[in-house]
């Protein structure tokens, strides 16, 4: 399993504003990405919603150990998302 966990630079994040995503990918497939955005969307439902998914993606991470599979993590700071 690899997965790829991407934010932005510190320039964009200046030139947005100090606004920053993450978005996180694994085996290619982006799987939860939340960004920083207006105050009255920043809730469980709106910019935070992936959030949600975190229990299953802990699943994934845990099944992936527990079946002997590689579990790499490579972290990359980009100018968009």
């Amino acid at each position: 399993m690899k997965i790829v966990v991407k934010s932005l630079t510190e320039k964009e994040i200046e030139r947005r504003d100090y606004s920053d995503v993450m978005a996180i990918s694994i085996d290619g497939k982006t799987v939860f990405c939340v960004n920083d955005g207006e105050p009255e969307d920043a809730n469980l439902r709106r910019d935070f919603n992936d959030c949600l998914k975190i229990p299953q993606l802990m699943e994934y991470a845990f099944n992936a150990g527990k079946n002997g599979e590689m579990f790499e993590i490579e972290r990359l700071r980009v100018d968009s998302i």
